[in-house]
């Protein structure tokens, strides 16, 4: 690993702490599309947001139904 590659890590790895996931994941990728193994490790371990979308389509669904039935 490089000392720019550390640095970015290190900015990827401060994004994810302070709960900035899409710039974390961003970074990730970048840097595991150049061959960065512990970059692809540490994407693959991010969260997901699948189930706080799969929430916010429920609560819009809801929502709708109500606007519709009034």
């Amino acid at each position: 690993m490089t000392a720019s590659a550390a640095v970015t890590l290190t900015l990827a790895e401060l994004y994810a702490r302070q709960g900035l996931i899409g710039k974390a994941r961003e970074i990730y990728r970048r840097l595991a599309a150049s061959g960065d193994e512990t970059a692809r490790r540490r994407l693959s371990e991010l969260p997901s947001a699948e189930g706080k979308i799969a929430l916010l389509r429920e609560l819009l669904m809801r929502v709708q139904e109500r606007r519709r039935g009034h």
